[in-house]
């Protein structure tokens, strides 16, 4: 029996699973943040050892007995970023071992849907679009910052929202019920208390937060001024869509556009219902749907997947045992 090793490292924190080559679900390990850009990469191998022990130790295995490993890293961003991280923080953990090295949205992709192809699109903190085609051809746009070209993510949103209370106080725009949520999130008696407390830095954006969920509850309500933001929003995410979409070719395939990311949980359908009827502009086949299972697992289809296809049959048994790896490990494998 081989044996297969999933890492998922993100800015928060580092999930690793150990299957089989059947799809069993052996072993789950857990460590702190492992984006390298945020934590360094020393710190960043500190978490990669953390939740690679714990996955071998549950699984009771060694290293030494891993056939294949897939990895999703944040921050993986430049050919010089894969260089650099194979060097200082993979080999030395993982030496020879054969590997699939992504950067983490397309884990996202691969345990976001059944299908070994397809687009995702992640919008939360940041923003980034990422796609694979039949014939495993890759690209991705976005997700560096906001500085080359990114738009669209939670915090631009609220940004936005709490642009359109100062239009508004000045007469710019309309009356909009987000003036009342950002005072009420504000504690501030009035919109002039507000503006003169952010006026003088006495209250902050990050004293705010979360805001986009302000203006998805308003355009939830009915205002107006809200949905317009989130039609904005959808119709720039729709644009990453299609990008990917010409870039590999997929315009008239049918295939699933995996939604990950705080945004889309938000609580007006305005954003995704606008992002998908323009999506559908140029690919009428493609199906917006939201994320099955969360990175990792991802990552541990991508390492199983060097070696043999997936098949229908491996994917139910690996479905049936994420279940019970929930159970035993304490922790939900489905997407949030």
């Amino acid at each position: 029996m081989k044996y297969y090793l999933g890492l998922d490292a993100g800015g928060t924190k580092t999930f690793c699973l150990v299957g089989d080559a059947s799809g069993h679900v052996l072993g789950f390990g857990a460590g702190g943040p492992g984006n390298y850009e945020v934590a360094g990469v020393p710190a960043a191998a500190v978490e990669f050892q953390k939740a690679i022990d714990g996955a071998l130790e549950t699984a009771g295995l060694k290293l030494n007995q891993i056939s294949a490993i897939g990895l999703g890293v944040a921050g993986a961003d430049l050919p010089e970023d894969y260089v650099m991280l194979e060097k200082e923080l993979l080999y030395p953990i993982m030496g020879d071992i054969p590997r699939t090295f992504e950067n983490d949205s397309m884990g996202g992709l691969r345990g976001g849907t059944k299908d070994p192809f397809g687009i995702v699109i992640a919008c939360g903190t940041g923003c980034v679009c990422a796609g694979v085609n039949r014939a495993g051809k890759k690209t991705r746009v976005g997700g560096i910052n906001e500085d080359f070209g990114d738009m669209v993510s939670g915090s631009s949103i609220g940004i936005e929202g709490l642009k359109a209370v100062w239009r508004s106080r000045d007469g710019i725009l309309g009356e909009t019920r987000l003036t009342e949520k950002f005072v009420t999130r504000s504690g501030c008696p009035d919109i002039e208390a507000l503006f003169h407390e952010m006026y003088y830095g006495r209250i902050t954006y990050a004293d705010l937060e979360p805001m986009a969920k302000l203006v998805f509850e308003a355009a939830w309500e009915g205002d107006q001024i809200a949905c317009s933001i989130l039609e904005w929003g959808g119709k720039y995410l729709a644009d990453m869509v299609t990008a990917v979409a010409r870039k590999l070719e997929m315009c008239r395939d049918e295939f699933d556009i995996v939604m990950t990311g705080s945004v889309f949980k938000g609580q007006s359908p305005v954003l995704k219902d606008v992002m998908t009827a323009r999506i559908h502009r140029e690919c009428p086949g493609a199906r917006t749907v939201h994320a099955l299972y969360e990175p990792v697992v991802g990552a541990l289809l991508l390492g199983m997947e060097m070696d043999a296809p997936v098949t229908d049959e491996k994917y139910a048994v690996l479905s049936r045992s994420l279940d019970e790896a929930a159970l035993k490990f304490g922790i939900s494998f489905q997407a949030e």
